[in-house]
């Protein structure tokens, strides 16, 4: 097995890239960085939500599994 490495800048470039590697049956994975993934102000009206809900006693803490699954955009 060989592993090739690219760093891609342009969004465009990867949907070609992904394609690509799809229509030849190449497995594949991609890892981005986390200081270009930004939280819509939909996700940060719900941390605040649930971090004020915490606080007043309404809620418990969530286990990790749990922030995975409502955050599956990201580890999609």
């Amino acid at each position: 097995m060989t592993t090739i490495t690219a760093k891609i800048s342009n969004e465009k470039d990867v949907q070609v890239l992904k394609e690509i590697l799809e229509r030849f049956g190449i497995s594949y994975v991609i890892n981005e960085s986390s200081e270009n993934y930004k939280l819509s102000k939909a996700q940060i009206a719900d941390f605040e939500n649930t971090q004020e809900e915490f606080l007043e006693g309404k809620s418990s803490a969530k286990t990790w599994d749990n922030i995975k699954k409502e955050l599956s955009s990201v580890y999609s």
